[in-house]
C-alpha cells in the first residue's frame, strides 16, 4: 500500500545533521526528498557514537549546488526521526519528517559549533 503524500525526487546531497537533544552530529547524504519528508543514509564511520532514534528531533542542513546568482546557500529543516533501518553496507537509513524548512547562506549553515551547544540559533523544535 502507497502511503506517500508527495511526490518523491532522487537527490545526493551531503547534509549535517544535528541532534536537538544530547547535540550529537553527523554528516550524511540525502536519497531523497519529498515536500514533507527526506531520507537520509549514514555511513558506519558516522556511527562510533549513539545514533539518531526513532522521534528524535533533528535539524538538517543540506548543502545545495552553487549558483553564480545566488552563492552556496543550504536548505535547513527542522525535523523529527520517522523510521530507521540498516542497509547491507552497514549504513543507516534514516527517514525524516520535515515541519520547517528555510534557505540560508551555506558558509556557516547556522549551526554554533562550539562546545556544548546543541541547536542552532534561533531554532525551537
Amino acid at each position: 500500500m502507497e502511503r506517500r503524500r508527495n511526490a518523491r525526487v532522487q537527490l545526493s546531497l551531503q547534509c549535517r545533521i544535528t541532534a536537538c537533544r544530547g547535540g550529537e552530529r553527523w554528516i550524511g547524504v540525502t536519497e531523497n526528498m519529498s515536500r514533507g519528508d527526506l531520507l537520509v543514509s549514514l555511513g558506519a564511520d558516522q556511527l562510533s557514537g549513539p545514533a539518531p532514534a526513532v522521534g528524535d528531533p533533528l535539524l538538517v542542513e543540506i548543502d545545495l549546488p552553487a549558483n553564480h546568482a545566488f552563492g552556496r546557500k543550504c536548505m535547513q529543516c527542522q525535523t523529527t526521526v520517522a523510521r530507521l533501518s540498516k542497509g547491507p553496507s552497514g549504513r543507516l537509513h534514516v527517514a525524516l519528517r520535515i515541519h520547517k524548512m528555510r534557505f540560508q547562506n551555506s558558509a556557516g549553515a547556522g549551526l554554533d559549533l562550539s562546545p556544548g551547544r546543541a541547536t542552532p540559533e534561533g531554532v525551537v523544535m
